[in-house]
């Protein structure tokens, strides 16, 4: 199942290698309908290739036209990941130059044209992107499937760029992030999926009061998002679900 896909990719044994992540990333991938996938992070924006890590299954063909014509500079979806955290989806009318057209039909020569792209900014300036390939029959039953799993996909994004990380740097010690019970408590419900207005009521507590709860725990985990936090206490096994 889904949920247990996800809760191996957060909780299972050690990801020591890109073939581990390759391998734990691929199946929740497959089970949302998703296929071929890429995942590539850098230390930083600027860093070169040789220190790039790189997970997926793109044809290599598809690789090796991209660089040789050097669409990096051009590619609409790059280019938003640099300067945005929200994912893209890819469609006809983000590409209007002549060399993005070229772009778009190379893509789609190589069984790329539907999909979704999540940018990846880690907390000390890493930078990366996490491709995610469908194969639908039009750009409607794509961009539907796509946006009827993005929250699922958001958590997908944050472990798979948590275990990313993990590669390329040493883990923060565990004893580093202190939790208070109550927000323990708080991202345990988040985990399962429930709102500021849920964790209220089931706290017994204004929604207010959950609101700066996480506040304090993005900031003790140096993340943007509740979903980061939650993958972070998971992974340091400071919340159980």
């Amino acid at each position: 199942m889904l949920s247990q896909a996800l809760e191996f990719l957060l909780d299972g044994p050690g990801i020591s290698t890109s073939s581990d992540l390759f391998d734990r990333l691929k199946e929740p991938i497959l089970q949302l309908g998703f296929g071929r996938y890429e995942l590539r992070l850098k230390p930083d924006r600027n860093a070169r290739e040789r220190s790039e890590l790189v997970i997926g299954d793109y044809p290599q063909a598809w690789h090796e036209a991209y660089e040789q014509a050097g669409y990096v500079r051009i590619d609409p979806v790059m280019l938003h990941c640099m300067h945005n955290v929200t994912p893209i989806v890819w469609t006809e009318r983000l590409y209007s130059s002549p060399q993005q057209h070229s772009l778009r039909a190379l893509a789609v020569a190589h069984g790329l044209e539907h999909g979704v792209t999540f940018a990846l900014h880690g907390p000390q300036g890493q930078f990366g992107t996490l491709g995610l390939n469908l194969q639908a029959r039009d750009a409607d039953r794509a961009q539907s499937m796509i946006r009827h799993h993005m929250g699922t996909l958001s958590i997908l994004r944050d472990a798979a760029l948590q275990a990313a990380l993990a590669l390329m740097v040493p883990p923060a010690p565990v004893n580093l992030v202190k939790l208070t019970r109550r927000e323990k408590e708080i991202l345990r419900w988040s985990a399962f999926g429930k709102t500021s207005w849920e964790i209220s009521n089931i706290c017994c507590c204004s929604e207010a009061n959950v609101d700066y709860h996480f506040k304090n725990i993005r900031r003790k985990f140096s993340v943007t998002t509740r979903s980061a936090a939650v993958v972070q206490a998971l992974s340091m096994q400071l919340i159980q679900i």
